[in-house]
């Protein structure tokens, strides 16, 4: 037996995956998403900037935000990893834009080389007129881990919202990372005035991280009962400073611990024990 099974469990509800099925709307998360999609669906405020720390939930919220956008009406390119010259990015667009009809796309035939910069700027132009003119669709760029881009590669990016039809922008781009972003765009005077929404999760309160563990178990079948103590709560709560990565993390491990003692529930003396394990491997 696992311990999905013992618990009740049809999967298991605290895995490291952006299941965006797990996506819980904690205030700051809602509030992210709403202002993610505000800035999407009004097309012409450039670029938007989403920060947080480690494991405050920007990639699964990201991905909600991608399955908001209906097919029909968005283009979106996301960029897991944006540590790339801006020639290397540019090409990927070029290549990964597609149309909804799936006819051959003649302009694919004239893809230059990686490295020929003018060349790619002027296919993606021609691309981006027919999204906008033939499709009716907007293009919607996403940088992942944004922080690492380098300065001149971000201002190249910023440039790409250059490209409008002069009532319209064609595209839309979102930049996504750790805490340290806000002040590299600070930093670069033209990228910053660009950014028209400016947003940070917060880690969870004790009745957010409350919440986002019942919610978590709810989506992996718990139908009742509970398996955390209110006092198993609050120290999952204070060992992981709401933290949703840290929550998840102590939760597997405490299912775990609870599966192999054969608890009916897990407390506040059980999850103690392994904070204090984890502490002793990690000094």
């Amino acid at each position: 037996m696992s311990y999905r099974k013992y618990w009740h469990l049809r999967e298991k509800p605290f895995e490291e995956v952006c299941d965006t099925r797990f996506f819980f709307e904690s205030e700051d998360h809602r509030e992210a998403l709403d202002r993610l999609l505000y800035v999407v669906n009004d097309r012409n405020m450039n670029m938007g900037l989403l920060t947080g720390e480690v494991g405050s939930g920007k990639t699964i919220t990201k991905n909600v935000l991608i399955g908001s956008l209906p097919p029909q009406n968005f283009e979106v390119i996301d960029f897991n990893n944006s540590s790339f010259g801006f020639t290397d990015i540019l090409y990927d667009i070029v290549k990964r834009i597609s149309f909804r009809d799936n006819r051959l796309d003649i302009l694919d035939n004239e893809t230059p080389e990686r490295n020929d910069k003018y060349m790619l700027m002027q296919i993606l132009k021609k691309k981006l007129e027919t999204l906008l003119y033939e499709e009716k669709r907007h293009l919607v760029l996403l940088f992942d881990e944004a922080q690492q881009i380098e300065d001149s590669v971000l201002d190249e990016i910023k440039n790409l919202t250059n490209i409008s039809s002069g009532i319209e922008n064609f595209l839309t781009i979102f930049l996504v990372g750790q805490p340290e972003l806000r002040e590299k765009v600070r930093l670069l005077k033209q990228v910053d005035q660009r950014i028209f929404l400016r947003f940070h999760l917060n880690n969870l309160d004790f009745n957010g991280s409350t919440k986002y563990i019942q919610h978590r178990l709810r989506v992996a079948g718990l139908e009742k009962g509970t398996i955390f103590t209110s006092l198993g709560y609050e120290i999952i709560f204070r060992g992981t400073g709401g933290i949703p990565r840290e929550i998840n993390r102590l939760c597997k491990l405490a299912l775990n611990y609870g599966f192999a003692h054969e608890l009916k529930e897990i407390s506040r003396e059980d999850i103690q024990v392994i904070i204090d394990d984890l502490q002793e491997h990690n000094q």
